[in-house]
């Protein structure tokens, strides 16, 4: 049979009578009207319509059985999403897949919050489901479901009106050296991390900082950090605060005693002779500079830009300190530099002439092998080492073991700007700060002054004056290193955030100088605020780019600046008020592709 064409037939669907009210319908598998199929069926009853939220007042979170506080503002996202898990017979969306017992619940399709009186203690949410009953038929209601918040304090807010101790664990994180630029980093990449978020409080202390926190996971997570940071070694003590023997519960306090090794970057190091300079390293060095910190120690050798590392269990099972840190640096002023074709990374080998730069024309002047042959040129600043000048005290060189050749007595470090110190106030930039406390309940920060009494008290003033403006133009050194270190190293600047200041934060003189600028360049000519030799200096000095830098946001009319929010507790003052009085006393990968070691 020959067919020409399409031959289609339009689909038949009969018309039945609906077996409630007789209207006349398309015929479905329930034969009812969709009117009284509604009627008859409830989709929603199986759903809870009341429920109970727990909610403390002090720290304004709200609990998410069966002892996560989590903190949400009214009518907000979060809060919708804590509510929302409190509902039974619902499917749950978020699960990789659907099993039998959530195969005939309802699933839902929206909700959001209706008005309610903000005093009335009462949360309604509107919520739009769907459920298929009978066979193919897919029925869709609304429902509201109410909250009632009831007040209670958290076991965190509990201890603190109390006067107990709110922690459980504490680290004591300590280095015994001069300065604090580690703990510095460190602050930065515990703010980008948000590892402040599971801190209860953070006391600052001579050599380090105390950490607590409300959970002893939450410090173990925190050790293993740590151990990825630097090379620590670790000291462990338990303290059995209270014990119920009828119930065969006790409240302990674990404490992490956590030594990093004093070792920084820019450090210049003597190997030891029989341990490392014959037998690990190579016979590499056996003068180094520390070039890098992280779980383990990578040295450089400026002689030979031969690079070799430590790893920190090596290191911590025979320990040995620096020869010189970057305190006892001196300034140099370069006569002549003669670059080298052998290079290693970023470095380039190179013979340079050097002089103190305040010994310029008196003949005092050294040949010096270094690493910085490739950025260095007639006329510049470097700092570096000067040996000939220190009284040394070290076993290895008291002996002789060294060759007179092996040693040299000047090492370089690095380049240095004369504009280094005006540069720093005409900054565009700034970084975040911890919230850290004394042991007396005192705002303080990372680099608050040192004194003989431990931290300074609570009215920042020491019985010795001289020795307390010491510690402070020390602290403020740290600071300022600290951020001269962030703009000359790119790999640095990875694991920190950089915040853009504000324009009342600028320095006026940068706030003019802006201003000039946007006026010259309405009415078609350059402002002047800054002299053009300071300009010229300051586009030597390696600067931080826009795109680096993140936007703070604003809050309000911007007087007030968006912070990190925390999810612990109650906030560190809050803390610091209750428990004053309850406390006791980069990777390996991305190195190996910029520097070879070996």
């Amino acid at each position: 049979m020959d067919l020409e064409g399409d031959q289609r037939h339009e689909s038949f669907i009969p018309k039945i009578h609906c077996c409630i009210c007789g209207l006349l319908i398309d015929s479905n598998p329930s034969n009812m009207c969709p009117n009284c199929l509604r009627a008859h069926v409830d989709i929603v009853d199986d759903i809870q319509k009341e429920y109970i939220l727990i909610y403390c007042p002090e720290c304004q979170r709200y609990m998410q059985p069966p002892n996560y506080w989590a903190r949400a503002d009214f009518e907000s996202r979060e809060l919708l999403t804590i509510c929302l898990k409190r509902i039974k017979g619902i499917k749950n969306t978020t699960g990789g897949g659907v099993n039998s017992s959530s195969a005939n619940k309802a699933r839902l399709v929206d909700a959001k919050f209706m008005w309610s009186e903000p005093h009335s203690k009462r949360i309604l949410v509107n919520l739009t489901v769907q459920k298929e009953v009978l066979s193919n038929i897919v029925i869709q209601q609304s429902c509201q479901i109410q909250y009632v918040v009831n007040w209670q304090q958290c076991p965190t807010c509990q201890k603190v009106a109390t006067g107990q101790p709110q922690w459980d664990a504490c680290i004591q994180l300590r280095q015994k050296v001069s300065h604090k630029k580690t703990f510095l980093y460190l602050e930065q990449v515990i703010l980008k991390k948000r590892l402040h978020e599971n801190f209860t409080r953070i006391e600052n202390q001579p050599d380090g900082l105390d950490f607590y926190f409300g959970h002893k996971s939450h410090a173990l997570n925190f050790i293993e950090f740590l151990h990825r940071m630097a090379p620590v070694t670790r000291r462990d003590a338990v303290q059995l605060v209270s014990h119920d023997s009828k119930n065969n519960t006790a409240v302990q306090h674990y404490t992490y005693s956590l030594d990093i090794a004093p070792i920084c970057r820019g450090d210049l190091v003597l190997l030891p002779y029989k341990d490392f300079y014959l037998k690990s390293m190579g016979g590499m060095g056996p003068l180094v500079l520390v070039h890098k910190v992280y779980s383990s120690i990578v040295f450089f050798d400026p002689k030979t830009l031969r690079a070799g590392e430590v790893t920190g269990s090596l290191y911590w099972k025979k320990p040995f300190p620096s020869l010189l840190t970057t305190r006892e640096m001196s300034e140099f002023y370069v006569l002549e530099c003669s670059p080298m074709a052998h290079t290693n990374g970023i470095f380039q080998l190179g013979l340079v002439t050097v002089c103190l730069s305040s010994e310029i024309g008196k003949g005092r002047e050294w040949v010096v092998q270094s690493h910085l042959g490739g950025i260095l040129n007639p006329g510049d600043l470097v700092k570096g080492y000067l040996l000939s000048s220190r009284n040394i005290s070290n076993e290895d060189l008291d002996d002789g073991r060294y060759r007179p050749e092996e040693l040299q007595d000047v090492v370089l470090v690095h380049k240095f700007f004369p504009s280094q110190g005006r540069h720093r106030n005409r900054r565009l930039w700034k970084l975040k700060k911890l919230d850290i406390v004394t042991s007396q309940g005192d705002r303080t920060t990372m680099n608050a002054p040192r004194h003989p009494g431990g931290v300074a008290n609570s009215h920042g003033v020491s019985s010795r004056v001289t020795r307390h403006d010491n510690h402070k133009d020390d602290a403020n050194d740290d600071e300022a290193e600290f951020e001269d270190e962030i703009e000359w190293n790119k790999e640095l600047r990875k694991d920190i955030n950089i915040y853009r200041k504000m324009e009342s934060e600028m320095d006026p003189i940068v706030r003019r100088h802006q201003a000039d600028n946007e006026a010259g360049a309405q009415y078609g000519h350059e402002g002047v605020c800054v002299s053009k030799e300071e300009d010229e200096d300051d586009e030597e000095i390696p600067q931080i780019s826009l795109e680096e830098m993140l936007d703070e946001l604003q809050i309000g009319d911007g007087n007030e600046s968006a912070t990190e929010t925390n999810d612990v507790g109650p906030s560190n003052e809050q803390l610091a008020r209750g428990s004053a009085n309850a406390l006791p006393d980069d990777n390996e990968d991305n190195y190996n592709k910029k520097l070879r070691i070996g």
